[in-house]
């Protein structure tokens, strides 16, 4: 009994290997046709072809975003005609190319193109899409010639988003299929009950989709357990994954609030109390030391001979362990702003009196300065 198509096994089949490159549905399709998977393109073509030829027929089926009638308006307005034609013929161009994979429209198209039903099994059910509204194309004689209902083909879905084409457990397995259900016993449908009435097992392929399919490594703990939310879901398990893993990253993120509030204690150079000017900032531990220094510098500076409070912060820095630079913060640029403004009014005070330049302000400087205060 198959745990992935109970159904089928009830029914004495199985789901087929088809190469999965994106045309396993043209491939099942032909495979159920012809006993081989090689005219899979030939039918892409003719059935592609088919839809433009009945457009009105199949633009009834496309889902197209409506229209706004204003901007951040909430009432919209039903698409144009144009919007639509272009939708369909954008859709049509890119299925005719090779591995894009076919749907539910696809096989539609098939089945009135090529006059047959095609049975359509999944895990817990199966649905047929018929051949019949079609006058043009006269629906295909069945497989032993006898003419009458349209031949019936059998493919399966997975869960995996893949197609399969359907043959008996008893063989043939190459060649045309033939595909003969047999009528499932009493044991049989215990026995799909029972099967569908438990977790769904969840096979080694399935993790290992999954984990392929992420953009980051996820442990195998946490794919099987998203894999058995998803009842077996490859799908839906890879989209909830990512989603988990976006999250993680916005929340990687944000800044953390406890340190927030040290950096602003740090800033305002009040740890362990506050400091006096003129006196000499409390050690602290890491980067917090050197920002209480640069306080009490700051707020000393009017008090202390320039030349010499310089000799005594380089002196402190060539102690420091090297660190990388850091952004200068809001208070830090507003304390350099200040210094700065204090030593352009130290100059002008000293132009004003026709003091000569100091040892570390060169005489040029100090002649530009009163010229320019003069003008």
């Amino acid at each position: 009994m198959s745990d992935e198509f109970p159904l089928l096994a009830g029914l004495g089949l199985y789901a087929s290997d088809i190469i999965g490159d994106g045309d396993c549905l043209f491939r099942s399709l032909s495979d159920q046709l012809y006993g081989h998977q090689s005219k899979a393109h030939e039918i892409r073509s003719r059935t592609t072809s088919y839809m433009r030829t009945h457009a009105s027929y199949f633009k009834l089926f496309l889902s197209v975003a409506p229209t706004r009638r204003k901007k951040n308006a909430a009432n919209t307005a039903a698409p144009s005609e144009d919007a639509v034609d272009r939708a369909f013929a954008d859709h049509v161009n890119r299925m005719e190319k090779a591995g894009v994979y076919g749907d539910n429209l696809e096989i539609v198209a098939f089945a009135r193109c090529y006059g047959v039903n095609v049975k359509i099994y999944q895990r817990e059910f199966a649905y047929q899409i018929s051949c019949d509204g079609d006058e043009d194309v006269p629906p295909s004689a069945a497989n032993d010639g006898s003419g009458g209902e349209p031949q019936l083909l059998h493919i399966a879905y997975h869960s995996w988003e893949h197609y399969s084409s359907v043959r008996n457990v008893d063989g043939p397995h190459t060649g045309h299929p033939v595909v003969s259900p047999r009528t499932p016993t009493e044991d049989d449908k215990r026995r799909q009950k029972e099967v569908l009435g438990r977790d769904v097992a969840i096979m080694p392929w399935m993790e290992k989709v999954v984990a392929a399919s992420l953009p980051n490594a996820v442990p195998a703990e946490k794919v099987r357990e998203m894999l058995v939310k998803c009842k077996a879901d490859v799908g839906m398990a890879v989209s909830r994954l990512l989603d988990e893993l976006s999250e993680d990253e916005e929340e990687g993120k944000g800044e953390d609030p406890a340190a927030a509030d040290e950096s602003e204690k740090v800033d305002d150079g009040t740890v362990g109390g506050a400091t006096k000017a003129g006196e000499e900032a409390p050690a602290v531990k890491g980067k917090g030391k050197a920002k209480a220094k640069d306080k009490a510098t700051a707020k000393a500076f009017g008090k202390t001979d320039r030349p010499a409070q310089q000799a005594s912060d380089d002196k402190h820095a060539s102690k420091q362990p090297s660190t990388r630079p850091k952004r200068e913060t809001a208070r830090e640029r507003k304390d350099r702003q200040q210094r700065e403004k204090m030593e352009r009014k130290k100059t002008k005070t000293s132009g004003g009196k026709g003091k000569t330049a100091s040892a570390d302000q060169p005489a040029a400087a100090v002649s530009e300065g009163i010229k320019t205060l003069h003008v």
